[in-house]
């Protein structure tokens, strides 16, 4: 019983792990795809932070093939955003 715990957890941990790792993946795609495709500086009136919210004001971009982020510059860098939270999961390259 033990084991059988064990074998469960620990493929619970590798499928956490690949879930995580296409995540990455994904993020380096659509960074990849906005560092060719620049837009013009979105205006905010702070620096946009790790899970802050994008105001609907904030027009986001879209890479073909990805439902999942968009992004959007902010001083000459690319900031992506989850497209279901509007939250920021990356500032910069």
């Amino acid at each position: 019983m033990l084991r059988t715990a064990l074998i469960v957890a620990l493929s619970t941990l590798a499928l956490t792990s690949l879930a995580a790792g296409q995540g990455a993946d994904e993020n380096v795609i659509v960074l990849q795809y906005a560092a060719e495709h620049p837009t013009d500086n979105a205006q905010l009136p702070t620096a946009p932070q790790l899970g802050d919210s994008v105001p609907d004001t904030v027009a986001l971009q879209q890479v073909d093939g990805n439902s999942r982020l968009a992004y959007f510059y902010y001083n000459g860098e690319p900031v992506l955003v989850d497209l279901k939270t509007r939250s920021i999961v990356r500032v910069g390259q």
